[in-house]
């Protein structure tokens, strides 16, 4: 199957690639001889009219051959042929072909992205699931269950809407209109400027963010405080409960409401324990049903059982880790990094991986080579009720990625259990979902267009090794991936390679489609056709650039690789 999820992908790319060629070849009424989706022995041929349609034997790439395009053909061209040869055309339309493949395979991801966007009849309201800790929208306490209706008065319905406005409004305040118990509010927050990279410095972002999460908590808790109601009871760290009180219950602020409701009468709670299981060779976790009366106690907050979600309690610490190095041990709870508290496990481990990009790429633009990074982290956890500072210093380790590319990981050894509960949807109209797709459809792939052309620039300046091109085998070995976890991943990779394709023909190396418009622009500067030895010593230079670039690429497939193509050889 890794084969046929090859052959679809890169068939698709080629074919829509060479398609925009041939649709404007026909439109300015060049002679198209040959479309060819492969390369060398041909397969399958079918001629209709004018035209031989050919699958070839090498899906390595493809080609629309036109009359006149040839060096030196002109001259042997038929008299009632001569207008309809490629050379003989204006300029500005021989650029208009040669620009057609890469702008194909540009669009193909827009419709990729659309389509994707679209199939989705349904989005979550703008209703905050979570608020989290020592964030702007804790500090003017918005809640869970708050509905944003407005912000800066312009309607919010969807959290989509929610969420880019957000990000879009970073070093500015913004006034947010929300319902809650049936009452409009609204509030001027600021939201806190955040910046992110990947350990390549390809994709630099800065955003606004409030500190505020879709999905609400489940019903797993944690407890810190041995002495809480919650403890006494019985109830432990992972336990989920099901219903109180008679009633079920899915979401963790629905257990806080019954609490505070309570007046401190005793509350009837059906338990889920997590049993430890050791059959040998894993251990596994049974739930065993246990029915639990705790009485909560009032504090100045209310009334309360010292229960909390179990987000940011430790739930695995792996033996010799930095985790274990740090002293942590499974049913502590991860308070804060650097003095900073975190109630979000992903915002804290996103805080140290973005901090060891962001120190990779640093030594990269130094020019350091073999590149060592050893963060170190004043982490506080509870334990027993009590609050521990000890030093967290993950470690950073190079690993082979997707496609076998070399990456730098973020190891810590430890983990958590989140539960979330899926936030409900509501009908998302056809007409406003369509501007929707067709802006993020635009969106995304700029975005991926940005990053690319940023990956060329780095190679060019040295900062981005050449280790990091691939040819066919990391191009098979991507579409196996994706394709082995569904249609959805795989076109998404279908999207991301045509990109690669589109931008990599706009180079300005002879032979691609980017070199075919220098020349032409180089014509047009000359206001006359470039001689046939220009022309020549050109094509010459684009190919060898070409065979350069496959040979790397192929060594470097080769090497990511070595290791399974020696056990390959061994076994033949």
């Amino acid at each position: 199957m890794s084969f046929v999820y090859f052959i679809i992908l890169i068939g698709v790319l080629i074919f829509v690639h060479e398609l925009g060629h041939f649709i404007f070849a026909k439109l300015f009424d060049v002679k198209v001889l040959r479309f060819s989706i492969g390369m060398g022995p041909t397969l399958v041929s079918y001629t209709k009219g004018e035209t031989e349609y050919v699958i070839c034997a090498l899906p390595l790439g493809g080609y629309v051959r036109m009359l006149g395009y040839e060096l030196g053909e002109v001259e042997e061209i038929a008299d009632e042929d001569r207008d309809r040869a490629l050379m003989m055309k204006p300029i500005w339309q021989r650029s208009l072909i040669a620009l057609a493949g890469p702008v194909f395979n540009l669009i193909l991801p827009v419709v990729i992205y659309f389509v994707a966007t679209m199939a989705q009849g349904t989005a979550p309201p703008a209703v905050i699931g979570e608020v989290f800790a020592e964030t702007p929208a804790a500090e003017v306490g918005l809640q869970p269950g708050d509905k944003v209706v407005a912000i800066d008065g312009e309607e919010v319905t969807y959290w989509h809407e929610l969420s880019e406005t957000i990000g879009e409004s970073y070093g500015r305040e913004i006034d947010v209109t929300f319902i809650r118990d049936g009452e409009r509010h609204e509030v001027r927050v600021e939201p806190e400027t955040k910046r992110t990279t990947d350990f390549m410095g390809l994709r630099e972002q800065t955003y606004g963010m409030l500190g505020i999460h879709l999905q609400p908590h489940g019903t797993t808790v944690g407890i810190s405080n041995p002495d809480s109601p919650a403890a006494k009871a019985g109830l432990k760290t992972f336990d989920k409960i099901e219903a109180v009180d008679g009633e079920h219950v899915e979401r963790f602020d629905e257990v806080e409401s019954k609490v505070r409701q309570s007046g401190g009468e005793p509350l009837d709670m059906v338990v889920l324990h997590r049993v430890p299981v050791d059959p040998g060779y894993a251990r596994f976790y049974a739930q065993q049903v246990d029915e639990i009366t705790a009485s909560a106690t009032k504090t100045d907050d209310g009334y309360e059982l010292g229960l909390e979600p179990a987000e940011m309690f430790v739930a695995k610490v792996e033996e010799d880790s930095p985790a274990a190095k740090a002293g942590l041990q499974t049913g502590d709870k991860l308070v804060a990094l650097d003095g900073r508290e975190h109630s979000n496990w992903s915002l804290l481990n996103r805080k140290i991986t973005n901090d060891v990009n962001e120190k990779i790429v640093e030594l990269q633009e130094e020019g350091v080579e073999d590149i060592e990074v050893e963060p170190e982290y004043e982490l506080s956890y509870e334990r027993d009720g009590e609050t521990v500072t000890t030093t967290l210093a993950p470690e950073v380790t190079k690993f082979k990625g997707q496609g076998n590319q070399e990456r730098y990981r973020v190891y810590i050894g430890w983990g958590h259990i989140s539960e979330r509960v899926a936030a409900p949807e509501v009908a998302f109209p056809f007409f406003p979902r369509m501007a929707y797709a067709a802006e993020v459809s635009v969106e995304q792939t700029w975005e991926f267009c940005e990053m690319i052309v940023m990956g060329f620039v780095r190679m060019a300046q040295g900062r981005v090794s050449l280790d990091n091109l691939g040819g066919p085998i990391m191009i098979g070995e991507l579409a196996a991936e994706a394709g082995k976890a569904g249609w959805q991943p795989f076109l998404q990779m279908m999207a991301l390679i045509s990109i690669n394709l589109g931008i990599i023909n706009l180079l300005p190396i002879p032979v691609l489609d980017g070199g075919h418009l220098l020349l032409y622009a180089l014509e047009a500067v000359k206001r006359g056709p470039l001689s046939y030895r220009t022309r020549q010593i050109a094509a010459y230079i684009g190919i060898a650039m070409i065979v350069f670039l496959m040979v790397l690429a192929f060594k470097n497939d080769i090497e990511r690789n070595w290791e399974d193509i020696a056990e390959w050889i061994n076994q033949e």
